[in-house]
C-alpha cells in the first residue's frame, strides 16, 4: 500500500504530547494522554501497515484498537504491540474514575511511548529495501536530535550491523561528549570484522578532528542566534567541521528548511515512510530553533 506523506501533525496530537510531557498534570490525566498519543502514532504511522491485513467488510475507521493492536502483533512487530497494549492498560487506568494509575507505571508509559517512533524507525531500517546506508537520507537523518539517533543507531546496529551505521553512530556518540564510547564501538566493530583496519583508522582520525574543532566551532558560532545570515565553519586538513545543527543545543533553522526542502523536492516520492517518522519526530524536538 502506498504511503502519503503526513505534511504537518495536526496541532491536536502535539497539545496530547505536551500534556503528557508535563510533570505538573497529575498521573492519572498524564496516563490517559499517554493512550490518546500512541492512538494518534497509530493512525498517523501505523495505519498502512494494519489496512491491508482487514477484510473487505473492515473500514479501518471502523474497527477497534484491540483489533487494530493484534494485526500489528501478528503482522508487523510483537515488541512495538507489546508497548502499545501496556500503555493503553496505564492509559485506560487513568481514564476511570476509580482507576490507578502509580508513579513506576506512569514512568514507564512515558518512557515506551517516547521510543515507539523510534522503534517504528528501527523497523522501517531493517527492511531490506530501507536497509541503513542504501538510501539517500544521511543529511536529513542526521537533523534529527542527537538522543534519537543514539537510540535508533544503537537498536539498529544489535540486529543490523554494518559500517554505515558505525560511522554514523560513532560520530553521534562523539558530538553527545562521549568520545570514549565512540571510539570503543569502532574498536568492536573492528574485531568483529564489521568495518576492516582502513576504515577503523579514517574514522578515528575522523573524530579526533571533529573532536578537537567542535568546541572552537560552537565559540565561534555562539553569535549565530544575533547574526544569522551565515555561520562560520572550520576547515582542517581537507575536512569540514560544520553540521547541521551547529550544536546538539541549538538548530539552524533557514539552512536546515533549505537543505530538506532541495532534498524533499527530489525525493519525497521514493522515502514517504522514511520522511513521516522523521516529520513525527521533529515535531516533539525541543532544541532551540534559530
Amino acid at each position: 500500500m502506498e504511503t502519503s506523506i503526513l505534511m504537518p501533525v495536526h496541532p491536536q496530537f502535539m497539545d496530547v504530547f505536551e500534556t503528557f510531557m508535563n510533570e505538573e498534570q497529575k498521573s492519572k490525566i498524564r496516563a490517559n494522554n499517554v493512550r490518546q498519543y500512541i492512538e494518534g502514532i497509530i493512525d498517523l504511522l501505523l495505519k498502512d501497515k494494519v489496512t491491508p491485513h482487514l477484510k473487505p467488510t473492515e473500514p479501518y475507521e471502523g474497527i477497534n484498537w484491540k483489533r487494530k493492536l493484534k494485526i500489528i502483533r501478528e503482522h508487523y512487530d510483537a515488541g512495538i504491540a507489546d508497548k502499545i497494549q501496556f500503555i493503553f492498560k496505564v492509559g485506560g487506568d487513568g481514564s476511570h474514575f476509580s482507576g490507578q494509575v502509580t508513579d513506576d507505571d506512569l514512568r514507564k508509559t512515558i518512557e515506551q511511548a517516547s521510543h515507539i517512533v523510534e522503534d517504528i524507525f528501527i523497523k522501517y531500517f531493517l527492511s531490506p529495501e530501507h536497509k541503513f546506508g542504501s538510501e539517500n537520507i544521511f543529511t536529513i537523518f542526521s537533523m534529527l536530535p542527537l538522543h534519537n539517533r543514539i537510540y535508533i543507531l544503537e537498536n539498529l546496529y544489535k540486529q543490523e550491523k554494518n559500517q554505515f551505521i558505525v560511522d554514523r553512530l560513532s560520530l553521534a556518540y562523539l558530538k553527545s561528549g562521549n568520545q570514549e564510547k565512540a571510539t570503543r564501538l569502532l574498536e568492536a566493530a573492528f574485531r568483529d570484522k564489521v568495518i576492516d583496519e582502513n576504515f577503523k583508522n579514517i574514522q578515528l582520525q575522523k573524530l579526533h578532528t571533529l573532536d578537537e574543532n567542535l568546541k572552537k566551532l560552537y565559540e565561534i558560532n555562539a553569535d549565530y542566534e544575533h547574526d544569522s545570515e551565515y555561520s562560520k565553519a572550520i576547515i582542517l586538513d581537507g575536512r569540514l567541521v560544520v553540521g547541521l545543527p551547529t550544536s546538539k543545543d541549538v538548530f539552524e533553522t533557514a539552512r536546515a528548511v533549505e537543505v530538506f526542502k532541495n532534498w524533499f523536492d527530489e525525493d519525497k516520492d521514493k522515502y514517504p515512510e522514511f520522511i513521516n517518522l522523521f516529520l513525527c519526530l521533529m515535531a516533539s524536538d525541543n532544541r532551540k530553533y534559530i
